[in-house]
């Protein structure tokens, strides 16, 4: 992670500091933008991790900050490297995964920029993930509280947008109907947020990892707004846009996956061996 750690810190030339605490960012920050991040940077901690927009004049930006608690966790962040499971910490995937994704067209938030704040001792505390805020945008859990009778429309949506991310090899393990932001006037296309739990690269097992994908979509609240069987026909007709799905080997996770709940962790080996857990 060494040389992935410098390519992100030359993605983001410029720096802005204030007091024990650094933001690496896209361009240069303008004294309004500033003001901003000063204030981000001196609110005292509320919780493990917040999320919440920022009120700039400029542009319309979105912070999600952590804190680091366990000693283990800081050193990895200070040094870039991987947890023993060959994973980054949750927030270091975040950060790299969107980045990646928005390089390759996707429509998922620009990164503005990441930051942290250190200890006296050298180590981290916090780390800042800044991104585009998506304005006049909805995500598809509240469209569905708000407008149950639409949730066709919030499942054709986020079955177009699970399309897209794939064709750009971005395999999204983690996309639930809040986290598929829908333009509130159907003018803007459909876009994904919280890439924590994602690949950007080729499924080798495609057949599975999609079983996972439309059946966690389902599992995770959209069975209260839509008959089940009605949702595997729709799934049906969006699988005629992929190519070599194995239906035997698609159905043996999708049918799994809709009735019960998968942890994180076993989402990645859907993805890299084909199975849900290691058993």
């Amino acid at each position: 992670m060494r040389e992935g750690k410098k390519k992100l810190v030359d993605g983001y030339p410029f720096t802005f500091k204030h007091q024990r605490s650094t933001l690496h960012l896209k361009t240069p920050v303008t004294a309004s933008v500033a003001q901003v991040y000063t204030q981000l940077l001196s609110q005292k901690r509320q919780a493990k991790r917040v999320s919440a927009p920022l009120s700039s004049g400029e542009d319309a930006l979105f912070a999600k900050r952590q804190v680091l608690e366990t000693l283990p966790k800081k050193i990895r962040f200070a040094r870039g490297t991987r947890k023993r499971c060959g994973m980054y910490d949750w927030a270091i995937e975040e950060l790299v995964n969107t980045a990646e994704a928005h390089r390759r067209g996707a429509c998922v938030p620009r990164v503005v920029g990441y930051g942290y704040t250190k200890s006296r001792l050298g180590l981290m505390n916090e780390f800042f993930i800044i991104t585009q805020l998506l304005q006049n945008y909805t995500d598809g859990y509240q469209w569905l509280l708000a407008r149950p009778e639409e949730a066709e429309q919030v499942i054709g949506a986020a079955f177009e947008l699970l399309f897209s991310l794939n064709s750009s090899g971005i395999y999204h393990m983690d996309l639930w109907a809040a986290n598929v932001m829908m333009c509130n006037e159907g003018i803007a296309p459909t876009c994904a947020i919280d890439l924590e739990n994602c690949f950007s690269a080729t499924p080798p097992f495609l057949s599975e990892t999609l079983g996972f994908q439309f059946g966690f979509f389902y599992r995770r609240e959209v069975y209260r707004s839509i008959d089940e069987k009605r949702y595997d026909a729709l799934v049906r007709q969006a699988l005629n846009a992929y190519q070599d799905v194995d239906h035997h080997r698609f159905n043996a996770v999708y049918e799994q996956v809709k009735h019960r709940d998968i942890g994180r962790k076993e989402r990645r080996d859907v993805f890299s061996h084909g199975r849900i857990g290691r058993s």
